[in-house]
């Protein structure tokens, strides 16, 4: 059965790959980048990949918050659910590390790995393993029966299974703290 997927940091890295493999097995890919050129670049090499997929492409800025509710009228927009949403978005070098809701681009904007991406390559200098590693568990995760009921729980790449989280992140008054602060912050931007 063909899934609708919205894949956030489609047009590269892991992005492009998980893409590609989406797209390989059938399923509709909603493509989300930063770059108009890009994604366009992207769609054209995915149109090659062969099977019976379907792309579409959205541009928004997801460290921008009007950006990222833009995103989601024009998804509801088109679409009346969607099946999956991967939030594979990252970034590292940027000219404008602060967003202009106050906030630090990277905490904005990334989930985080240390695979062999471009990012982490400008991060670090290399990466530790290849992206299809990430790739894999993205589709995994997107496809298989065993992630079906698995909304809201946290899968531990490294050790390949669901896992609790950090304790930080079960505590309530912890994550209120976070909350507040992040609205605190948008507040006063806004």
């Amino acid at each position: 059965m063909q899934k609708t997927i919205l894949l956030t940091g489609a047009t590269d890295g892991i992005g492009l790959e998980t893409a590609r493999m989406l797209v390989a097995e059938g399923h509709r890919v909603l493509l989300h980048g930063r770059n108009r050129q890009k994604l366009e670049n992207v769609e054209q090499a995915l149109s090659e990949v062969t099977g019976d997929g379907q792309v579409e492409s959205y541009v928004a800025d997801l460290s921008r918050m009007a950006q990222v509710e833009a995103l989601a009228k024009a998804v509801i927009e088109k679409h009346d659910k969607l099946d999956v949403l991967i939030n594979n978005a990252g970034i590292f070098k940027t000219p404008e590390p602060v967003t202009a809701d106050g906030l630090d681009v990277r905490f904005a904007v990334n989930p985080g790995s240390l695979l062999g991406t471009k990012m982490v390559k400008e991060a670090f200098g290399a990466g530790q393993r290849d992206i299809r590693v990430g790739a894999e568990i993205l589709v995994r995760a997107a496809l298989s029966e065993e992630f079906e009921a698995a909304s809201g729980q946290y899968f531990d790449n490294d050790s390949g299974r669901f896992a609790a989280p950090h304790a930080d992140a079960l505590d309530p008054r912890k994550s209120d703290a976070v909350v507040r602060a992040i609205e605190t912050i948008l507040s006063s931007n806004g």
